[in-house]
């Protein structure tokens, strides 16, 4: 009990320290005695007291070491729906079930899993897929190799096992296809016998040879390039065992990062990118030893502009946190086009995060006025965000036209925490410029609405907002309510009086705006509600999101019954309105209801719209000269 007890705490320590991998090892460790058994034969007494030899099997191997009661119920659990999104008890429950199976049984649960009708989820079902090739590696190399030969001739290989998580460790870009079961089995076969694999790597096809050799070499890290070399010249493509040793510097801490810097940049291919996540390791290494100071080696090698400009952006990055300044006049200094540079942005981002106000007075000493102004403006969108209250208290410190951006950054700030406070500021804040604050409502109710939906709607509705503000925080809070419940957000729109005037010519009345949200997350809802919405120019844009709804649903008879519903003018723009979708998704059916169109005009007038050059397309030459045929009619 004692012993089982401390299995079982080991196991869970190492799955937690480990992960599901270390899990699958040290329980490996724990039942090493099913590991054993093929190993020996094991004998009884016959009837005359002799002893006699048993033949292997999976039921002889059953029948003398049962599964524990922890393996039958870790087979069990491997049912758990919660399995599905809990990663480390997935691991574990796999790792433990598959740890005490002896090589036919693996080999037949193996077979299960590649089938279409395995009872696990899909993600159960990776990670036994994973766990099984590994314990089949381990106990007969070669029958996994051949199980992972025979999954692939029968092309099973694609379907059921791309999905897996593996690291990508060799170049991609020469059209072969990735095999992750060979992959797998000849990186566990390695492991234990290099020899043994890279030996049997030999016989095997080209496409299956090159998965076995990405698996042997990712078994190599820390090995020398001479011996990436060799075991991948013998197995034919000795680039591929370079480029893996260049990726093996993805994550290695090394001693000595310049030297390792020279040598992988004399091996990197001009125009591969698999090599920048070694050079951005290696480089930040590099810098954690030297400085800055290493930027200059870095520009003066062989490197394409691409990977030197990633490099320095990594490396700025990490100096900005330490040394922003200094790291600030070295982005300066690097060359750009117009006022553009990813480089200095990133550099006064970072400032910006950890001393704005040093960040800002960097960037306002700078000559060029759009540079500075540009700028200005992101060491200000962070600061507001992260001190709404200091930028709110001092904004006539800063120049006008940035104003608005810092108070719709701060205000937004307050929103996540205190959206009624936020909102009472903005309704007595001054914007900067005509409509600077335009949005800042919307942002307000974005998150008023998550937190408390009654509150919002009272206090738009009840509370301190004017008659000349209303429609902007009613048109805030509906098209955010219209997400969680789009009946509320339409009838609050339809209490909203329709803009007249010149301003109503080109803002739509906001139950139209709502309807056309609504089309997309329910359509049925939207079309019940469609009656409901008023005369005017706004309900011929209502009708045609509706109407460009039956279109995307394949039903055009419906989308010309409810056009012939409207009144003559109003039918003219609906029906150029959804023109465009008609001729995109069922440009034959277009053409076959154009006699239903109800005027000779409306005819006219849309052959013409969809005979010209940017529709045309959408036809066949036979069905631009029907269209012809109306433009004269």
């Amino acid at each position: 009990m004692k012993k089982s007890l401390a299995s079982s705490l080991l196991l869970v320590s190492a799955g937690m320290l480990l992960g599901g991998g270390g899990t699958y090892f040290v329980y490996v460790a724990t039942t090493a005695n099913y590991d054993n058994i093929p190993n020996e034969s094991p004998t009884k007494l016959d009837s005359s007291g002799i002893e006699k030899t048993v033949p292997i099997s999976a039921e002889t191997i059953n029948e003398q070491h049962p599964r524990s009661s922890v393996d039958s119920q870790s087979a069990t659990t491997l049912d758990d729906p919660s399995l599905q999104s809990n990663s480390f008890q997935r691991k574990l429950a796999v790792y433990s079930y598959v740890a005490g199976l002896p090589t036919q049984q693996v080999l037949n649960e193996l077979q299960l899993t590649i089938g279409t009708s395995s009872k696990h989820s899909g993600r159960v079902l990776q990670e036994l897929q994973t766990a099984l090739v590994e314990r089949l590696a381990i106990l007969d190399p070669t029958a996994a190799m051949n199980f992972a030969i025979e999954q692939r001739a029968l092309g099973e290989e694609s379907s059921a096992l791309n999905s897996w998580n593996l690291h990508r460790y060799i170049a991609q870009g020469n059209g072969s296809t990735v095999l992750p079961f060979v992959r797998n089995v000849f990186k566990e076969w390695a492991l234990s016998d290099r020899d043994g694999a890279v030996k049997q790597a030999k016989t095997l096809k080209a496409e299956e040879k090159s998965n076995a050799l990405a698996g042997i070499l990712k078994t190599l890290t820390g090995e020398s390039l001479s011996t990436y070399r060799t075991i991948a010249r013998e197995l034919g493509d000795e680039d591929q065992g370079i480029e893996s040793y260049v990726m093996s510097f993805n994550s290695r801490q090394v001693d000595d990062p310049k030297a390792v810097w020279d040598e992988i940049v004399t091996l990197i291919k001009p125009g591969s990118h698999n090599h920048l996540p070694a050079l951005e390791n290696v480089a930040r290494q590099w810098y954690q030893q030297v400085g800055m100071s290493m930027l200059d080696e870095v520009n003066s090698d062989s490197l394409d502009e691409a990977s030197k400009a990633r490099v320095v952006q990594v490396v700025l990055w990490l100096a900005s946190k330490e040394n922003p300044d200094q790291a600030f006049r070295y982005a300066l200094s690097i060359p750009r086009q117009g006022i553009y540079s990813q480089p200095l942005y990133n550099v006064v981002n970072t400032w910006s995060e950890s001393d704005p106000q040093a960040a800002y007075q960097a960037v306002t000493e700078i000559e060029q006025s759009g540079l500075r102004e540009n700028l200005q403006r992101s060491v200000v969108s962070v600061w507001a965000m992260n001190e709404p209250y200091y930028f709110l208290e001092n904004v006539e410190d800063f120049p006008p036209q940035i104003r608005d951006l810092g108070s719709s950054r701060a205000l937004e700030s307050i929103a996540r925490t205190s959206p009624q406070e936020a909102a009472e500021i903005c309704l007595n804040h001054k914007a900067g410029t005509v409509g600077g604050l335009t949005y800042v409502p919307t942002q307000i109710m974005q998150h008023w609405v998550k937190l408390d939906v009654e509150g919002a709607v009272n206090w738009v509705i009840n509370g301190p907002v004017s008659e000349e503000q209303s429609f902007t925080w009613v048109s805030a809070l509906a098209n955010n309510l219209v997400r969680s419940d789009p009946r509320r957000a339409f009838e609050l729109a339809l209490e909203q009086p329709i803009k007249e005037g010149m301003v109503g010519m080109y803002m739509p009345a906001l139950e139209a705006q709502i309807i056309g949200q609504i089309v997309i997350q329910d359509f049925d809802l939207a079309v019940e509600l469609l009656p409901k919405v008023r005369e005017g120019r706004s309900r011929t844009q209502a009708y045609s999101s509706v109407g460009n709804g039956y279109l995307n649903l394949g039903q055009s008879s419906k989308a010309v019954d409810l056009g012939q519903k409207l009144s003559a003018d109003e039918q003219v723009s609906y029906f150029q309105s959804i023109a465009f979708t008609w001729a995109r998704v069922d440009p034959s059916g277009l053409i076959e209801s154009f006699k239903s169109l109800p005027t000779a005009e409306l005819r006219s007038n849309l052959a013409h719209s969809l005979s010209s050059q940017w529709m045309r397309e959408n036809f066949t030459d036979s069905q631009l000269d029907i269209l012809q045929q109306f433009i004269n009619d």
